[in-house]
Formats: structure tokens, C-alpha cells, sequence
């Protein structure tokens, strides 16, 4: 990594694509705080209900459920809508920080890119995303439409990180 004069990071990427492990490392590296944008999530729980904000109480590859089956169009939709859920939570926890490593999935690069640096976490290989997604959930029905998920918002990523020139670092660890 090399010497940065904005001390905020942003890690993003989907569940499974190895952006804990590399926000760790970097945040390490960089010797900056790290911080796990889902806290958000229980904070913001508190304040709501599943039936008022159903997006917080999903994650970002489930969320297309609410606008039925598992497709694209409703994929996508899901994503902004967890977006939109946690951008509130994402910007008052990063406005009076200084140096940080921020990660998590539902990071918004639209409203970051002038923040700090931006660095989306892919796994190409699909194997391996497999491998690494259920390495902490069950291979069930359920989880298994949370990957597919996850694959069609990955895609949906790489081209809107083309689109806003953010950096891609592909997850080549295992």
C-alpha cells in the first residue's frame, strides 16, 4: 500500500468475497482503525422495526426477497435499498473520524468516492467465492439463493466501480 494523504478507506464487496480479511490486512498495514460498517445494523435496529425498515434487518444479498423472486432487476433493488437503509448510519459514523478503514457490503460508492479512497474486493472465480461464502454459513437452499445473489451484485459492482473509476482488487487468498 502506498503512503495516502486521505487516511479513509473504503472496502466494499459481496458477503463472501473475502473483504474482511483484506479491510484486516489493510487496516493493519496502514495502522488505521478498522471499522465493521454492519454495527450499524444493531444500533440502527433499536430505533425501528422489521416492518417500518425491513432493509436493515436483511443483508445485501437477501434483500432482493422483498421485491419477490430472485432475479436481477429485484437483486439490484435489494442491494439500494440496504444502501439506502445504512447511508444515514455510514455518513455520521465517518463524519468525525480522521483515519479509518471502513468496510462493508452495502457501502456506497456514489456517496464516498469524494471521502476517501474507495477499493471494491472481488472474487472472480467462482469456486472460490463459494468455498469462501460458506465457509461461515450453512450450504442449504436459502444461503444458496444468497449466493447466487451475491454473484449477480458482484457483476453489478464491477461495472459501477468502471463506471466511477474506483479501484478493484481481486481476492486471490483463500
Amino acid at each position: 500500500m502506498e503512503k495516502m494523504v486521505n487516511k479513509k478507506v473504503f472496502i466494499y464487496g459481496v458477503p463472501g468475497s473475502g473483504k474482511t480479511y483484506l479491510s484486516q490486512k489493510i487496516a493493519h498495514e496502514l495502522n488505521l482503525p478498522l471499522f465493521e460498517a454492519d454495527t450499524l445494523r444493531g444500533e440502527l435496529k433499536k430505533l425501528t422495526t422489521k416492518e417500518e425498515s425491513p432493509f436493515l434487518f436483511l443483508g445485501t444479498s437477501q434483500a432482493f426477497s422483498q421485491f419477490g423472486e430472485l432475479n436481477t432487476e429485484n437483486v439490484i433493488k435489494g442491494l439500494k435499498a440496504v444502501r439506502d437503509a445504512l447511508s444515514g448510519g455510514v455518513e455520521k459514523e465517518i463524519q468525525n473520524r480522521d483515519e479509518v478503514v471502513v468496510e462493508g457490503a452495502f457501502l456506497d460508492p456514489n456517496l464516498l468516492k469524494n471521502r476517501g479512497r474507495l477499493i471494491l474486493i472481488i472474487t472472480s472465480k467462482e469456486e472460490q467465492h463459494k468455498d469462501q461464502f460458506f465457509k461461515h454459513r450453512e450450504n442449504n437452499e436459502p444461503n444458496m439463493e444468497q449466493f447466487k445473489a451475491a454473484r449477480i451484485i458482484q457483476v453489478f459492482l464491477i461495472n459501477e466501480a468502471a463506471d466511477l473509476n474506483v479501484e478493484i482488487m481481486e481476492n486471490k487468498e483463500s
